[in-house]
């Protein structure tokens, strides 16, 4: 649906995004950064390179649950058939600012470039961008990592838009099933030392909002703590489901936000969550056994 005729779009848009703010209780910056990385995936979806860039983490869950849950400051993409050079994704980065989308009011540029997740074998590239409409700045990064495992494989999706009249972007997102398994691997690799409250919340919060095909869940866990050379031992939900007596994970939790208009639980109730949801899978990923249940969100439980 094209967007309506008006005088002065720029300044509609950042009307309407001010009235959003203040009916959303989601703060007015926020609700700037949110729009603005949604141009950029109409960006992107227009451009020659929404085959190489598939959407993930806390953006891909905030979209797909229709702007429900935690916002994120930055986009999260997967980066596909494509080397992860620094100097040539800061030029593809440009060629998507510049592609036309129609939505003249606002503009998009590149501030530098960075390697990031020096840890991996092959480093992420993290993206520094700002978008412009009228005298309003807009500052938000894009994350890129490589060399991960989608299960069962991107999915192409439609994602809604923040404000009504605009076109809606179809991009290629993660699976569920993989980004829960991600979560999941972050909480594994450092058990005791994770600092990422974050991983903890999202599996509490999107298990008790999806519902999840365990054959597909295990597959996806399995492939990732692969993958990733991840270990885990026997014991290792029982050490999770223990955290809420570590005084620096409690700390930690205590001084967590998971954003404005959610609730958030004790650690303690987190940890149950994760351990009624994970546990039957890890199991059975223990044993070499197949895992045939199926989550119902609805009812908290696997079938």
């Amino acid at each position: 649906m094209a967007v309506k005729e008006i005088k002065d779009m720029g300044a509609s848009v950042l009307t309407r995004l001010k009235k959003q703010a203040k009916e959303t209780g989601i703060n007015y910056q926020t609700c700037l950064q949110l729009f603005a990385q949604e141009e950029f995936l109409r960006k992107l979806e227009m451009s020659g390179y929404a085959e190489n860039l598939v959407l993930k983490g806390g953006m891909f869950l905030y979209t797909i649950s229709n702007y429900e849950g935690r916002p994120t400051m930055d986009i999260d993409f997967m980066l596909r058939r494509m080397s992860n050079d620094v100097a040539g994704m800061k030029t593809i980065m440009e060629e998507i600012c510049q592609t036309d989308t129609h939505n003249d009011f606002i503009s998009m540029e590149v501030l530098g470039t960075r390697k990031i997740t020096p840890e991996k074998k092959y480093p992420g590239i993290g993206i520094n961008l700002m978008a412009h409409i009228k005298n309003v700045r807009i500052p938000f990064s894009v994350d890129i990592g490589v060399d991960d495992v989608i299960v069962p494989g991107a999915v192409k999706r439609t994602v809604a838009t923040r404000l009504e009249g605009f076109e809606e972007p179809n991009i290629y997102t993660y699976s569920l099933e993989s980004t829960m398994a991600e979560k999941f691997d972050a909480i594994l690799k450092r058990m005791t030392a994770s600092s990422r409250m974050k991983d903890f919340y999202d599996i509490y919060y999107w298990s008790q909002v999806f519902d999840f095909e365990g054959r597909v869940l295990q597959e996806a866990i399995f492939e990732t703590l692969q993958h990733r050379g991840t270990p885990y031992e026997k014991d290792s939900m029982e050490q999770i489901r223990a955290f809420d007596q570590n005084e620096f994970l409690q700390k930690l939790w205590n001084n967590y936000n998971p954003g404005p208009g959610l609730e958030k639980p004790d650690f303690s109730s987190v940890l149950v969550q994760i351990n009624r949801f994970i546990s039957p899978v890890y199991g059975a990923l223990l044993r070499e056994d197949e895992f045939f249940g199926m989550w119902s969100s609805k009812e908290n439980v696997w079938k």
